[in-house]
């Protein structure tokens, strides 16, 4: 039975695709694009360092193509920008042993739509989305309409 006292380690994304720090936002577009993901965790020598978000790409898309250089000259400036330059890297994360009520009280206070959980030694585990908790609560919300 699906609790608010479930650990986030049972509903997280384990093992999710990373880019790292000095990978170009072309590839960034390429995963999103592809899979359609909207956050990506920046890891490096297996450490968690930052987040590149969707938002994070739309803004750099706008910023870039807003000029008014040719459409090519643009093209190359999205590829040679690296993830660094644009990820988010103070990121509030989750342990695996934290609750789903905890998840759901950080999104709601922050507005995240994602969380990574994290080791104690900043290495990724997995990450939680707004839709990760959506998934439970619609479960949780089911079995109480069964009772």
């Amino acid at each position: 039975m699906l609790t608010a006292e479930l650990p986030v380690s049972r509903i997280m994304t384990s093992k999710p695709i990373t880019v790292a720090p000095n990978d170009t936002m072309d590839k960034v577009r390429e995963l999103l694009e592809k899979e359609g993901f909207h956050h990506l965790p920046v890891v490096e020598h297996g450490k968690l360092v930052g987040l590149v978000s969707y938002t994070d790409y739309l803004r750099l898309i706008r910023d870039v193509f807003n000029n008014s250089q040719e459409a090519r000259v643009n093209e190359r400036l999205l590829n040679a920008t690296l993830v660094k330059e644009v990820m988010t890297e103070h990121l509030l994360c989750l342990s695996p042993d934290d609750t789903v009520e905890t998840a759901l009280r950080i999104f709601k206070a922050n507005r995240f739509h994602s969380l990574p959980v994290v080791d104690e030694h900043k290495h990724l585990l997995g990450i939680v989305t707004t839709l990760d908790l959506m998934r439970v609560l619609e479960t949780i919300f089911l079995e109480e309409l069964r009772r």
